[in-house]
């Protein structure tokens, strides 16, 4: 074990400092720490990789000393105020950035210097403070190279309290008050301290005391502890370089006593327990505000589906109602033949008309001309009809669909939900809708009216004659249907010769005008029945694959909206039992 891990376990360690129920708050923190960084792991990719490392650290740094950070902007004198703070000349000072990594401050029996990374380096230094609290010396908060400033924002979540410097040259600037904005959202405890107070008269010191007081009460939502000190004064009198009154003009005692007294084991332990808590919170109520947004869009989503369903429905219910008018129209056809067919054999199954029935073609011939006439024509119009409003329908479904998608492609909350968060969500949703979107477009601007009516119309006449008679070639259903009457309708003139010559026809042929008219009729019925039968049937199945063609263009969406719901449902009540916890852990601890 080194020097800084037995410092650690000296000071932290279980049977030294905590008690019983100190020791279960902290294994109920880490036990917190770890359902966090769980239920984030729901995120997969989206999870900013900054909060995970926060997490992470802060999990990894519960047993660690008290870690008092000193920020502040550049020539601020924190560097200074550490010096004095440890009665020595340990960190580098001047009017430059002189700080470009972070430097953490332990107590060691000899000075020394360790490298741990590119930006990190730990010195040792026999300071009595220092057995009682780690400091952390960070760079300039507005420093000129950008990195600097990062790593000290990066470094503020690992801290138990902040001990803010600014200074009389240019107290409490605009980057000052963002850069405590941001330790608020941290929960952190903050301490200012007001540097170069020997520049100033007893009365300017006052005045901007005040200043900073209400500064600092807009930035953070109280009033914080503020040390008025001059670190140039106090570091010469504890160097013995001292003139005299140099310590009591300094003020240094009050932040001295405040860190080594005031911050007594008790209260070090008790803010060693909070800081943990405010950096859970931060996180998940980041995250929360995140699966709240998605929850959203995807509410959107789901009506976005919901009315395709919707126009999927309209779509089936105007294809049934047309069709029903346009069968009716047919079966009205079938009907008008069925009444020319009844009349045609009251007025044409006669004695008087012997002679012709003896001539079965002249009779036939008659009766397609009188009795089947252009039904099979007009029949064949109305199917037509009816085949150019489905395909018409069908090409509405698709541009409505194609329009209602292009509309959803640019989230409303594209810009807010994003963040520092990755964008896979948002990513996958947006080239599923696009997706979506691209195909209707494809099926709309390939869609050819002509060619999809014949398909339909080929369709049709095949499931008819399918059905009905076999070998009809390439007859259009005009053709095919005076087949099929011809088929289906009894050859009566063959019947009736056969009568009169048997029986002479006298008393034989009304019961046979009866007997034709009622086979007429059944035949007419299957016909109709067929007829209807072979229509819906078809049309039922292009209802179907038309619904089905759309659903499955959708399918990738609305898998992706239902996964996502059920995943961000669960996420949601993790985070939800998070912050509980927080709060229960709070309560307990004693925190504001």
């Amino acid at each position: 074990m080194n020097e800084s891990e037995a410092s650690v376990q000296g000071i932290l360690g279980r049977s030294q400092l905590l008690s019983a129920r100190q020791q279960e708050l902290l294994e109920q923190e880490r036990r917190l720490l770890e359902q966090l960084i769980d239920a984030l792991q729901q995120f997969g990719g989206d999870v900013a990789p900054s909060d995970m490392r926060t997490l992470r650290d802060t999990l990894a740094h519960l047993d660690e000393l008290f870690l008092l950070v000193i920020a502040g902007e550049f020539n601020s004198g924190k560097s200074s105020f550490i010096n004095a703070l440890l009665g020595d000349e340990v960190q580098v000072e001047g009017v430059t950035p002189t700080t470009d990594r972070i430097t953490l401050l332990r107590y060691g029996p000899e000075p020394s210097e360790t490298v741990h990374e590119e930006f990190l380096i730990e010195r040792a230094f026999p300071a009595d403070v220092l057995r009682q609290v780690a400091v952390v010396d960070t760079p300039g908060t507005n420093a000129v190279i950008r990195r600097h400033e990062e790593l000290t924002r990066d470094f503020i979540p690992r801290s138990d309290m902040v001990l803010f410097v600014t200074s009389t040259d240019r107290p409490f600037t605009e980057s000052e008050r963002a850069f405590l904005e941001m330790i608020k959202q941290w929960g952190k405890k903050v301490v200012l301290i007001l540097n170069k107070i020997d520049q100033l008269t007893p009365a300017e010191v006052d005045q901007q005391l005040e200043f900073i007081r209400s500064s600092a009460r807009d930035a953070l939502g109280l009033f914080p502890e503020v040390f008025p000190i001059s670190a140039r004064l106090a570091q010469r009198a504890k160097t013995g370089e001292a003139q005299p009154g140099d310590w009591e003009a300094s003020r240094f005692e009050a932040i001295e006593h405040f860190v080594v007294e005031t911050l007594d084991e008790e209260e070090r332990v008790r803010l060693k327990l909070l800081s943990p808590l405010g950096v859970a919170q931060r996180i998940a109520d980041k995250y929360l505000t995140v699966v709240d947004e998605r929850l959203g869009l995807l509410k959107e989503d789901f009506a976005t589906l919901d009315n395709i369903d919707r126009q999927v429905g309209l779509f089936r219910d105007d294809l049934g109602h047309d069709f029903q008018y346009h069968i009716s129209e047919i079966n009205n056809l079938l009907h008008e033949m069925e009444l020319r067919g009844l009349q045609f054999f009251d007025e044409e199954l006669r004695l008087s008309k012997a002679m012709n029935l003896m001539r079965g073609d002249a009779m036939k011939a008659e009766f397609e001309r009188v009795v089947v006439a252009d039904a099979p024509a007009l029949i064949e119009q109305r199917v037509q009809v009816l085949i150019d409003w489905m395909v018409e329908k069908n090409l509405r479904i698709w541009q409505s669909i194609m329009d209602y998608l292009t509309r959803r492609r640019v989230p409303a909350h594209h810009a807010g939900i994003i963040g520092e968060v990755g964008g896979a969500f948002d990513y996958n949703r947006q080239e599923l809708l696009n997706s979506v979107g691209a195909s209707a477009q494809r099926i709309v601007q390939g869609y050819d009216r002509q060619a999809e009516a014949e398909a339909l119309a080929n369709e049709v006449r095949g499931s008819i004659a399918g059905t009905a008679i076999a070998e009809v070639g390439a007859l259009g259903l005009g053709a095919l249907l005076v087949t099929l009457f011809h088929t289906a309708l009894l050859d009566f003139t063959g019947v009736l010769l056969a009568g009169v010559v048997a029986v002479g026809g006298l008393y034989l042929l009304p019961a046979k005008r009866r007997q034709l008219k009622r086979e007429f009729q059944a035949k007419i019925g299957a016909l109709r029945e067929q007829l209807v039968q072979n229509l819906t049937r078809q049309f039922n199945g292009e209802m179907e694959q038309s619904e089905l063609r759309i659903r499955e263009a959708i399918v990738p969406y609305t898998r992706f909206v239902k996964a996502q719901r059920e995943q961000l449902d669960t996420t949601r009540q993790q985070l939800v039992d998070v912050q509980t916890l927080i709060g229960r852990l709070r309560a307990d601890i004693g925190g504001r």
